[in-house]
């Protein structure tokens, strides 16, 4: 049996994307940091073990393909980071709440210091 080709009745439109609001300067540097922020986090000593020099840690991610929020890291120093990449925070026996209250005491210093 021999078919038609099917027709549109109408033509296909583009469909756009609403664009997304720009975040003000004041917020992104809030959400994100800034230079200043992560040196300073960087100076403090180990939250596992007290060493010097750290480098920074999430505790969160940002999500797949998102830029992770800054006011949740916290200083590790390069053998405690490479072993909360291999192994999770378990491995130091952090849970979820243990993390954001580490990472909001941090926060606090951070705020304490810009005022």
């Amino acid at each position: 049996m021999k078919r038609t080709p099917l027709k549109r009745k109408t033509a296909l439109k583009a469909k756009t994307k609403p664009k997304a609001k720009p975040r003000s300067t004041l917020e992104f540097q809030r959400v994100y940091g800034s230079k200043r922020r992560v040196e300073f986090v960087k100076h403090l000593v180990c939250s596992v073990c007290g060493a010097t020099p750290c480098e920074n840690a999430h505790t969160k991610s940002g999500g797949m393909g998102r830029k992770a929020d800054y006011t949740t890291i916290i200083p590790l120093c390069p053998p405690c980071h490479r072993i909360q990449h291999a192994k999770g925070w378990q491995a130091f026996g952090f849970n979820a709440v243990d993390l954001e209250r580490l990472a909001a005491f941090i926060q606090a210093l951070w705020v304490r210091r810009d005022d």
